[in-house]
């Protein structure tokens, strides 16, 4: 798991689980042809037939989310001033890069960056005019690791339905809910908005591929799924299981990798083992300079305890505000994976915090960086398994197996390539 996992999903889903801890998963090849869905499963024919229509076409996709290498096709380019550097990453552009490494082409589609059901209402709608009116070329899908989340324990509390919600059933009952969280269809409902302009995509025969969440196991599903032509995609394994930090895995269609490490590459990152650049001019000094620190030490040496103080936080799961208050508090290091899990609010029971653990017993804040440790104690940066140099990130999660529809193995193995020239190139 990755900070840009639990970041991107407090940021963008407001309550997702964790994001860039999410990743996407590992990609069989560049793919400047259509993929051939050789590791996706599906629980709907429907969602089948969509996916596999848009991994065959050699239109794009689109991928709505936030970005800073990538040049969203909705803002003009003398607006977009360049940023110091210009090596940052943000979420959009990994989901971006693993689209590109199984599909051919991606279009980015920048989203409101004030986040909430009426500005995503917002968001689809811009979209579905450019695409109606030719602005962008008609997409074979569009694709977000947006969550709407919608807890059905509070729907069945708080509404007078005669039968309980279960994410278990959900799948066979979206409109029913649809019609419970929109008051009947209420056109000034935010969910009713959304659903509008979602049905204008859905008339253009553009599918939409949304992340299932990463907060399972729960009750929490996300809300644009309930739509029709929508689908949500939960995360495959390593070894194709289904992850249980997916959330309401009742609502997914679709089950794609989930599993992602960004490696060196030539003038840029890579998502898909060496394969292809598909960030180009991108780097990640902060997980190259904890990687360079801690790989090789002792745990017993540099190991952190957690301050007891914060057994006392509120119940309340991750959020924002806490994390402020552990950036103020926390001190900059390696700890044991369970302690800075529970710290960041995660519970035990947690899919999210199951997973994080398994990655790994030590883990470095405020990266997120997970590390193993041989036999002897010393700490080991090595996800792939394989032992080769340059591994940078690993993280995985809904919202990157979701632009993962078209990849065509779980985890292929990493290709060797020269790193004697790092130095990032300019995008085109």
């Amino acid at each position: 798991m990755n900070l840009a996992s639990r970041r991107a999903v407090l940021g963008l889903s407001v309550a997702a689980g964790c994001g860039l801890a999410a990743l996407g998963g590992f990609l069989v090849t560049q793919a400047r042809e259509p993929g051939t869905l050789g590791a996706s499963r599906f629980s709907s024919p429907d969602a089948e037939r969509a996916a596999r229509a848009a991994c065959a076409s050699a239109a794009p996709f689109v991928v709505l989310d936030t970005f800073a290498l990538f040049r969203p096709a909705n803002i003009d380019d003398a607006s977009q001033e360049p940023r110091e550097g210009g090596r940052s990453l943000l979420h959009g552009d990994v989901v971006a890069a693993i689209a590109d490494a199984a599909h051919p082409g991606v279009i980015a589609y920048q989203t409101d960056p004030i986040f909430n059901a009426r500005s995503l209402a917002g968001d689809f709608g811009r979209l579905a005019r450019d695409i109606e009116t030719g602005r962008i070329p008609k997409p074979a899908a569009v694709v977000s690791s947006i969550v709407l989340p919608v807890d059905l324990q509070q729907v069945n509390a708080r509404l007078p339905v005669s039968r309980p919600f279960d994410q278990a059933g959900v799948f066979v009952r979206r409109r029913e809910l649809f019609l419970a969280l929109t008051d009947g269809g209420d056109p000034r409902s935010p969910y009713a908005e959304i659903d509008r302009q979602l049905a204008r995509l859905k008339r253009a025969g553009v599918p939409v591929f949304v992340a299932a969440g990463n907060t399972g196991p729960d009750q929490l599903v996300n809300a644009l799924a309930l739509s029709e032509g929508v689908y949500a995609v939960g995360a495959l394994d390593r070894s194709g299981a289904a992850t249980t930090y997916t959330s309401a895995p009742g609502l997914v269609s679709v089950w794609s990798p989930g599993f992602v490490v960004l490696t060196d590459a030539p003038g840029g990152l890579s998502v898909s083992g060496g394969r292809g650049v598909e960030l180009r001019g991108a780097d990640l000094p902060e997980q190259r300079s904890v990687i360079a620190r801690y790989a090789g030490k002792r745990a017993a040496d540099v190991t952190l305890r957690a301050p007891s103080e914060l057994r006392y936080l509120s119940s309340m799961g991750p959020s924002r505000q806490r994390n402020r208050y552990l950036a103020m508090t926390l001190e900059h290091g390696v700890y044991r994976t369970e302690d800075l899990m529970a710290a960041y609010g995660y519970p035990e029971s947690s899919g999210t915090f199951a997973r994080a653990v398994a990655d790994g017993p030590y883990m470095h804040f405020p990266s997120d960086t997970i590390f193993r440790a041989t036999v002897d104690g010393t700490l080991l940066f090595d996800p792939i398994g394989d032992r080769s140099e340059g591994q940078l990130q690993v993280a995985d999660a809904t919202s990157f197996a979701a632009p993962n529809i078209c990849a065509a193995e779980l985890f292929p193995t990493r290709v060797a390539t020269s790193h004697a020239d790092r130095r990032p190139a300019d995008r085109p």
